[in-house]
């Protein structure tokens, strides 16, 4: 008796209400798990079946197209994950890795963004190319980088969603001066 009464003493450091309540929560994470894994592999298998209909691989190379399927299965991974640690509730476990987990999904909307950005500064560039107006060359790469940060901006706050809204701006701020320095010094050493 006296290790079941002292296993019991650590559930309820744990703050657990019951064991009951705790193994029914430890079964509903586990299938929530388990659906998870199995989902991610589903639109996998789907995303993967779309790329190859579609000839997407003809014009994005495949490892861009795998590293998008890699992102969207992760992130459906990582979204069970969170919910099966919540579905514990033990705070001293489930709060800290949350928090970490959260993470994740910003990163992967983030790169999200830049890639959508990346898409609609060439869609623009080629416009601007094909006017075939005088100084084209240089207007389209101005409207590409400005759309390009534009959406860099945005993926930064998406990245950073967990940090204090000054912090972020500050580091916008230094990332825009020390880009705009870079991308300056790059065309000027071109031109040379």
């Amino acid at each position: 008796m006296g290790l079941w009464s002292s296993f019991l003493a650590k559930v309820n450091i744990l703050n657990l209400e019951s064991l009951d309540v705790f193994i029914v929560n430890f079964i509903i994470a586990v299938i929530l798990f388990g659906v998870g894994i199995i989902l991610g592999r589903f639109v996998t298998r789907i995303l993967r079946k779309s790329a190859e209909r579609t000839r997407v691989e003809s014009t994005l190379r495949k490892s861009f197209v795998e590293l998008f399927i890699t992102v969207i299965r992760w992130s459906i991974y990582i979204i069970f994950i969170n919910l099966a640690l919540a579905q514990l509730n033990i705070p001293q476990l489930t709060d800290w890795l949350i928090s970490v987990l959260v993470v994740i999904p910003a990163l992967t909307g983030a790169l999200l963004i830049i890639g959508a950005g990346f898409a609609v500064g060439q869609y623009l560039k080629e416009i601007i190319k094909e006017s075939k107006i005088e100084g084209w060359d240089t207007l389209s790469m101005i409207l590409f980088y400005f759309v390009m940060y534009i959406f860099l901006v945005f993926a930064i706050k998406t990245a950073l969603i967990k940090q204090d809204k000054n912090i972020v701006n500050i580091i916008i701020l230094i990332l825009t001066g020390v880009v705009s320095a870079a991308v300056a010094y790059w065309h000027v050493s071109k031109k040379r």
